[in-house]
């Protein structure tokens, strides 16, 4: 199995065995350093070992207090979210606040390193439980579709959806009217949508975002 890069791994968990265990599965099958961080000072650890990943292994309100601490301290790191409840976690602020992959607090190694290659990636890592809330039962292709939209163009898909110009999606993520046009054409493409109104239609339907 091909290892992940030697980005440090910021772990914060609501408990001190669920971050033993993270900690000796990422110590298992990566070289990658790992950092175990009090919940409340998250946001401080991840500051002090940037550019790093930080993983959550809390309930969702945990997690999204967590990602408010983050939030305080840009850059926002990317964020690796282990939970018992996975479709309480994949929401669209946890996807703005950096959530780049929601798995099962039972994640085992393989699934842990796969998601930490995906982050790096810039590719997204859903398991199937956080799909549950999708508007349409969600099947195999809507999980590839998953997938294949980067993190950037599912910020650009959730501001289509909003209504949002190219010039104002420009303006908001700090990026040029060019690159926007770029993203757009890119998540149309993947969709297969014609229109940007096709792209988020089928946005919704395979649960990559929600209204």
């Amino acid at each position: 199995m091909t290892q992940p890069s030697r980005s440090t791994i910021v772990v914060a968990a609501d408990s001190p065995l669920a971050a033993a265990r993270i900690e000796a599965l990422l110590r298992e099958a990566s070289t990658a350093p790992v950092v175990i961080a009090n919940p409340g000072q998250i946001a401080t650890a991840a500051t002090e070992h940037a550019p790093c990943i930080v993983i959550l292994s809390m309930p969702a309100p945990s997690v999204a207090r967590a990602l408010e601490r983050l939030a305080i301290a840009p850059p926002m790191p990317p964020v690796i979210v282990l939970t018992t409840a996975p479709h309480e976690a994949w929401t669209a602020r946890a996807r703005r606040n950096g959530v780049r992959a929601v798995l099962r607090q039972d994640a085992g190694a393989d699934e842990l390193t796969a998601a930490i290659r995906a982050t790096q990636a810039g590719l997204l890592t859903i398991h199937p439980d956080a799909l549950h809330g999708a508007p349409t039962p969600v099947t195999a292709a809507p999980t590839a579709a998953a997938v294949a939209l980067t993190a950037r163009e599912i910020e650009v898909l959730e501001m289509m959806a909003e209504g949002m110009s190219n010039r104002a999606i420009a303006r908001h993520l700090k990026i040029s009217s060019h690159t926007v046009k770029f993203h757009v054409a890119s998540v149309l493409g993947k969709l297969g949508a014609r229109t940007r109104t096709e792209a988020v239609t089928a946005g919704i339907r395979h649960g990559l975002i929600s209204l």
